[in-house]
């Protein structure tokens, strides 16, 4: 088991504007985190650092286990349109990226590719571009390609903002399916999209604040939503 520790992190912009300050959490492996936020509240950006994309000003994002002796813990992201992190020609080579720009062996890259095709129901589009996948498929992907890298954490950026219901369910089963294995971290605009959590957040005025599901469902009455 690991742990996702955040401590005391700040990002300001180079001409001075800050986007949060000051925000402290920590989840461990196992565990599913909404964190609900209006637009520009800056969840995109706080995932982002703590998927390593971004530097912040201040603070620190560790990994912790109590294993000295598990393999280097990664934190993965899924973006809001999984469109801007696919680059391969079809799902299977998707899937096996990831691992060749890591320099496994080819034996192994296969096994990995095999079980995850598996994993996410994704055996019969895996000679399929990416481009001609419904928004389901599409997401269902960008997780199976994110859980290519072993990552302990997995960070969601409004990942079911651009799915019907149908889709939105295809996205549901894939995450379930992963929960038992990583810890998950869900942004969301919507109070009334979030899903069941173990820790609910909100982001605003730069400030994370730990809450609870009926006070976030009861920011639908404000105008920031």
């Amino acid at each position: 088991m690991a742990e996702l520790r955040v401590s005391d992190l700040s990002l300001a912009f180079p001409q001075g504007a800050s986007v949060f300050n000051g925000v402290s959490f920590a989840i461990q492996t196992g565990e599913f985190a909404v964190i609900l936020g209006g637009n520009a509240s800056g969840k995109t950006t706080l995932l982002r650092v703590l998927s390593g994309l971004l530097t912040p000003t201040q603070g620190k994002v560790a990994v912790q286990s109590s294993n000295a002796e598990e393999k280097r813990h990664r934190v993965g992201l899924v973006l809001q349109n999984p469109e801007h992190q696919m680059i391969a020609a079809t799902v299977e080579e998707e899937l096996a990226l990831g691992l060749e720009l890591q320099g496994k062996p080819s034996t192994l890259i296969r096994q990995r590719v095999d079980e995850l095709l598996l994993k996410f129901s994704l055996e019969s589009i895996k000679n399929s571009s990416p481009e001609l996948l419904s928004g389901g498929q599409k997401q269902r992907v960008a997780l199976a390609a994110a859980m290519s890298q072993d990552v302990s954490f997995l960070c969601l950026d409004e990942p079911d903002s651009l799915l019907d219901a149908p889709s939105r369910r295809e996205l549901m089963i894939g995450i379930d399916r992963i929960r038992a294995e990583c810890g998950i971290l869900w942004a969301t605009p919507d109070p009334l999209r979030m899903p069941e959590a173990d820790n609910y957040f909100y982001l605003h005025d730069g400030r994370l604040e730990r809450s609870s599901r009926r006070e976030l469902i009861a920011l639908t009455e404000e105008s920031e939503f």
